[in-house]
């Protein structure tokens, strides 16, 4: 196994990942100052308790940064034991959200094990669920549902599955770790869309329910950070600083958009050029279960301005409170600006609502440190703008950086998802204009353009 190869596999080994095909779809830690504050139901609800801890973001916790976070994403962590014969039952209401989901997590490999989302999740008698089509989103009343977390594996059988329960047992684990996640709470409301958080009620099979203090105790609930491995700083510096390599390596002219697969497959593929095989999805990083993901290494050194154009799947407009969701290509689009796997930090995001788009849904988004942003780079000229890091991948390279575009529960019409991707490189067949091209140039060049502002 030549030198970087092994590099590879111990920084897997270390991190606890099992060298078997599978994706990097990465935790998703937020950036509150694009999300939902305020309130229209009077005071904001708690936004932590001794079961939930959170929510984690980045914006005001620079610690917290980390995991490629999504800045219009909110979440919570709970991690728990369940008692012998006990079961954890979660009452909640649907937030005034994009989104919401409970994914349950193997510890030993930080990968999803189960998850239960909003639109599969049946609502209490009477009450109605506004993630489904056509359901009205502005129900002030009776949202309610009620889930139940087992400490048990899934039935070899899906159909025999009972409804709103997710199957969280792990073999060999006898703690859960559930996430529970929101994306862009509407604006006006509190930051857990004006929901709450899941209230836990523990049931015992003598008929006892244990909710609030008792349950923390029974539970041995612990408030804290699920544990992230990054790449060990040495091991990066080892596969991107290779002798006789170029000094944009390993960025390309164009950028190569590449789907997460797993974790060592792309360290392997983006350092190393083995990009064959037909990984598997098998999850890590704490992914989401409904969100996949495609990336791209970037360079300033081919210029300093890198202007993406695309197609923009159709996606819900909810932050204004739209009062159902229509017919969508997908629920939610993202293309975040990172650091590197060694620091896996954000720098900033574009979440669909925020992209300008043309009479074809087409877009142009141009990526540049802040001194370096065209003047034309504006929503007034039809322009997006994403920033880039003036530290590069945090970790010595000023001019690099890690882009990753997020398709998030793809309808079952659109084919063109980053979840239909199958192989290595089939990424531009499957997604055609859904994937950007990427052009680098200089400010002057891309001012030179001037301003066309887009036309309805």
């Amino acid at each position: 196994m030549p030198a970087l190869a092994r590099l590879v596999t111990a920084a897997a080994v270390a991190a606890g990942v099992t060298l078997v095909p599978g994706t990097a779809q990465a935790l998703d830690l937020p950036d509150l100052g694009s999300v939902g504050s305020g309130s229209t139901g009077g005071e904001p609800h708690p936004t932590s308790s001794c079961f939930w801890f959170g929510p984690t973001f980045s914006a005001t916790d620079q610690n917290l940064n980390y995991a490629f976070p999504d800045s219009g994403a909110l979440y919570w962590a709970a991690q728990f034991a369940i008692p012998d014969d006990a079961r954890l039952v979660l009452r909640g209401d649907y937030a005034h959200a994009r989104y919401q989901s409970l994914n349950s997590y193997d510890i030993s490999t930080n990968s999803p094990t189960a998850a239960l989302n909003d639109v599969s999740t049946v609502p209490d008698p009477g009450s109605a669920n506004p993630y489904l089509p056509g359901v009205s989103r502005d129900t002030s009343d009776l949202r309610s549902y009620t889930a139940t977390v087992l400490n048990e594996l899934p039935p070899t059988d899906p159909a025999t599955a009972a409804v709103n329960t997710l199957y969280a047992g792990v073999p060999g684990q006898d703690r859960t770790t559930l996430l529970y996640r929101l994306y862009l709470p509407d604006n006006g409301r509190d930051t857990t869309g004006d929901a709450g958080l899941p209230e836990p009620e523990l049931h015992l099979t003598d008929g006892r329910v244990l909710t609030g203090e008792s349950l923390c105790t029974a539970v041995s609930a612990a408030t804290t950070t699920p544990r992230v491995d990054k790449l060990p700083l040495d091991t990066y510096l080892s596969l991107r600083d290779q002798p006789g390599k170029p000094a944009t390596f390993p960025a390309e002219q164009r950028p190569m958009w590449r789907t997460f697969y797993n974790v060592p497959f792309g360290h392997q593929c983006n350092y190393l050029g083995h990009c064959d095989g037909t990984p598997a999805r098998t999850g890590g990083q704490y992914s989401n279960i409904d969100n996949n993901y495609v990336a791209a290494l970037t360079s300033r050194g081919f210029g300093e301005v890198l202007t993406f154009t695309g197609t923009m799947p159709v996606t819900p407009r909810t932050t204004d409170g739209q009062a159902a969701t229509g017919d969508v290509d997908m629920r939610y689009w993202s293309l975040c600006n990172n650091e590197s796997m060694a620091t896996t930090k954000v720098v900033g995001c574009l979440y669909d609502e925020q992209v300008p788009l043309d009479s074809a849904r087409g877009y142009t988004i141009v990526a540049s440190l802040p001194e370096d942003r065209p003047v034309n780079a504006t929503e007034a000229c039809g322009v997006a703008w994403l920033p880039l890091s003036p530290t590069g991948d945090g970790a010595g390279h000023p001019d690099d950086g890690y882009v990753i575009l997020r398709n998030m529960l793809p309808s079952a019409g659109f084919d063109q998802a980053v979840q239909h991707t199958r192989t290595p490189g089939d990424e531009k067949a499957v997604m055609g204009a859904y994937l950007p091209d990427g052009e680098y140039s200089s400010k002057a060049d891309f001012e030179m353009r001037g301003c066309a502002p887009l036309r309805g």
